[in-house]
């Protein structure tokens, strides 16, 4: 089933064209990456579809819901009132690039927030869910500590447990990891992979090329406001047909990126998490939904999940 469309996408900022008709569907329980370089659009798309930036045209459907339909004659993107929209768009969370937690509000708290001021819901039932999602995250141990006490990897998971407190069906991330040290990306990629899983329909935006690979069902490389192709992880990272792909690929390759580095004992967590608290994102024999998910070690090269190192 369809959960998300978005059709002849195009948004301006002054003069500049960010998006030039983007054209995208995704499908319940599928994970959508969207890769390619800085300033291609990618963040602008994603922030479209959540109503945080608003589209000069096109259309784009949530749940079976237009938010904004194109113009008969113009083409111009009609909203819906704000009210029906924000209805609309709860379905939806998003966890930023610099995760935009409440400074003076505790781990607890920001993550209770929302539930009780958006849906109504009684302090003592979002502290519960709160709890429970700080578990899944494996930060049980923080709930009384505040952000400037927290690491980045921390926050990051904070913010997840944040997003995912107001029970959405899709998930958005906009580049999850780009604030973090290399030696915490792995811990919120972990995450990740619990909610791919869980069979969470995700669309993110990253530049880990071998998370994208490791966890996509569908690939998207944008350059210049355009998606130049899409299609598979292998026709995107093993047989790019087109010239520009493979060239950002090369790099990318020759830069070098930290795919998620684990910690000495390999969980992926650095900051503290207990074994136990770790073992609750572990994937048993490396499976999750039919997709293989694999480790990184310290080199950035794949292992699986008996820690055996295998070829990239």
């Amino acid at each position: 089933m369809e959960v998300i469309r978005i059709e002849n996408l195009c948004k301006r900022f002054g003069r500049l064209e960010v998006l030039k008709g983007i054209n995208l569907s995704v499908e319940q329980g599928e994970i959508v990456s969207i890769i390619g370089p800085s300033g291609s659009g990618k963040s602008t798309l994603l922030r479209c579809m959540n109503h945080l930036e608003i589209a000069d045209s096109g259309s784009i459907v949530v749940d079976g819901t237009h938010i904004a339909r194109a113009h008969e004659t113009t083409g111009r993107a009609v909203y819906l009132p704000n009210k029906e929209i924000l209805s609309v768009c709860s379905r939806l969370g998003m966890v930023f690039q610099n995760f935009n937690l409440f400074p003076h509000k505790s781990v607890l708290e920001n993550i209770i927030e929302a539930p009780m001021t958006v849906k109504g819901m009684k302090r003592e039932e979002a502290c519960v869910i709160a709890r429970d999602l700080l578990r899944k995250v494996g930060l049980s141990q923080k709930e009384t500590a505040y952000p400037f006490e927290l690491s980045g990897g921390q926050k990051q998971r904070v913010a997840i447990a944040r997003a995912l407190a107001m029970e959405p069906e899709i998930m958005l991330f906009d580049e999850p990891t780009s604030a973090l040290d290399p030696e915490l990306i792995g811990e919120v990629l972990q995450v990740i992979k619990q909610l791919a899983s869980e069979h969470m329909t995700m669309v993110i935006v990253t530049h880990e090329m071998n998370f994208a690979r490791e966890i996509s069902d569908r690939v998207l490389f944008m350059d210049q406001g355009v998606v130049l192709a899409e299609g598979s992880p292998e026709d995107i990272f093993v047989n790019p047909k087109h010239s520009r792909i493979q060239t950002f690929l090369n790099i990318v390759a020759k830069t070098g990126e930290s795919g998620g580095l684990a910690d000495s004992s390999g969980s992926g967590f650095t900051d503290g998490a207990t074994a136990g608290e770790a073992g609750q994102l572990g994937m048993p024999d490396g499976k999750a939904g039919g997709r293989t998910l694999l480790k990184y070690g310290r080199s950035g090269e794949k292992t699986d999940a008996r820690g055996k190192g295998g070829a990239e």
